[in-house]
């Protein structure tokens, strides 16, 4: 009777293959359901994408332009001292300095006696120099007992027979001379140039035509 009875409740819990795949089918339907309706029910939002702020971008376009450039070439050209008659051998005297000019520069002309460094006419002895002092350039004056050339300011004095060599004094460089020339015909004398830079001056030539 036992038996009997445990055979007919296992037999009630028995479920066969086609109960269960119906039931499955039947559970996927409402999952597929129930997604569809959670879906409408609760719609996700959307994301929604603002623009954001204008930017200006500006492009500069760069040219490259070919400058063509003129020089302006500077030819030099090259001063000569004129050629100026200064004296005549007659109008000189021994010892006595006569003043002159020469391109605008003042100028002593001496016939010293003796044979001079430059001298010119018969004897050699005449020669020419600037008149301004190589120290601080002041006006020179002639002592004919020393026959130098002597600066009243700090008493420079330079030797005329010596290209002007300085004696004594705080001058330390040659007193500029006149280069002579001389015409044995007529006994004129004339001024060519200078031996050296005249005090004052950054050029002797300035303010002469070339």
């Amino acid at each position: 009777m036992s038996e009997g009875n445990n055979g007919g409740q296992d037999k009630g819990l028995r479920i066969t293959r086609r109960e269960f795949l119906a039931a499955a089918g039947a559970g996927a339907a409402a999952f597929i359901v129930g997604a569809v309706v959670g879906r409408t029910a609760f719609p996700k939002e959307k994301e929604v994408i603002k623009p954001g702020p204008t930017e200006t971008v500006t492009a500069t376009t760069t040219e490259t332009a070919t400058v063509t450039q003129t020089q302006t070439q500077v030819q030099l050209v090259e001063k000569k001292y004129p050629r100026v008659k200064i004296a005549n051998i007659s109008e000189l005297n021994t010892g006595q300095p006569v003043f002159k000019e020469y391109i605008g520069h003042r100028i002593v002309v001496i016939k010293l006696g003796e044979e001079a460094v430059n001298g010119v006419g018969p004897e050699k002895d005449v020669v020419a120099f600037s008149m301004l002092c190589t120290h601080m350039g002041g006006f020179l004056i002639f002592d004919s007992n020393t026959k130098t050339l002597v600066c009243p300011l700090h008493f420079s004095q330079f030797d005329p027979a010596k290209g002007g060599q300085p004696v004594i004094g705080h001058a330390t460089e040659y007193l500029p001379q006149v280069i002579l020339e001389y015409d044995e015909a007529t006994g004129d004398i004339y001024a060519v140039g200078f031996t050296a830079l005249v005090y004052g001056r950054y050029d002797n030539l300035q303010g002469v035509k070339a």
